[in-house]
C-alpha cells in the first residue's frame, strides 16, 4: 500500500525535507510500471537520477540503497544534461539556484524527455504546464507543513508509463487532461 502524506509528515520534524522526497521516490519506483523495453534486461536496476541542481546530498543515494523495488535494484546517478537523463527511469528535476523554478532550460529538459519511458519530478506545479509527470508541493496545513506531491497523467501515458490506483489517491491532486484543456 502507498504509504499516504500523513505518515510522511509524521517524520517532518525529524527529518530534513529532502529525506521525505527521497522517501516518496523510492515509493514512486514501486508504484510506477515501465514498459519492458525500458530495461535492458529482466533484472537490470531502476535507475534514479538528478538532473540539475543536486539538493540531496548523500541522502537520496542513502535512501534508496540496498532496496528492491519491483524485483529490480535501484541505482542512483548524478546527470548533467538531458540526452544522459535519458538513459534513466526516474529523473529528479533541480531547480538551479540561478534560474527560476520552472526555467527555459526545465522545459527543455521535460521536452527532451517527453517521449523516453522515464518520470520526470519537479518542485514547481508550473512544471506540470510543461510536461513534468510528478511535481512536490509544500502546504501548511494546522500550522504544520507537509510535503505531498501532484501527478499528470497525460504525459505519464505518452511516455507508457503507468501510475498506480494506490499511488494517485495519495496525491493532493492529480491532473487527468492535457495543460490548457
Amino acid at each position: 500500500m502507498f504509504l499516504p502524506a500523513v505518515l510522511l509528515t509524521a517524520t517532518a520534524s525529524a527529518a530534513p525535507e529532502y529525506s521525505i522526497k527521497a522517501g516518496y521516490i523510492l515509493l514512486f519506483t514501486r508504484y510506477v510500471e515501465w514498459p519492458a523495453s525500458a530495461f535492458a534486461t529482466p533484472t537490470a536496476p531502476i535507475v534514479v537520477c538528478v538532473l540539475g541542481s543536486d539538493p540531496f546530498g548523500s541522502v537520496l543515494d542513502e535512501t534508496l540503497a540496498g532496496q528492491l523495488s519491483q524485483k529490480r535494484p535501484l541505482s542512483v546517478r548524478r546527470v548533467s544534461d538531458a540526452g544522459a537523463a535519458e538513459q534513466c527511469h526516474v529523473v529528479f528535476i533541480g531547480a538551479s539556484p540561478t534560474q527560476p523554478p520552472a526555467s527555459p532550460q526545465t522545459s527543455q529538459w521535460l521536452d527532451t524527455l517527453a517521449n523516453h519511458p522515464v518520470l520526470t519530478i519537479t518542485e514547481t506545479p508550473e512544471t506540470l504546464q510543461q510536461g513534468a509527470m510528478l511535481c512536490f508541493v509544500s502546504e501548511v496545513e494546522g500550522g504544520q507543513a507537509r510535503i505531498r506531491f501532484e501527478a499528470s497523467l497525460p504525459p505519464m501515458h505518452r511516455a507508457g508509463l503507468t501510475a498506480s490506483s494506490q499511488m494517485l489517491v495519495a496525491a493532493r491532486k492529480v491532473h487527468r487532461e492535457a495543460p490548457g484543456i
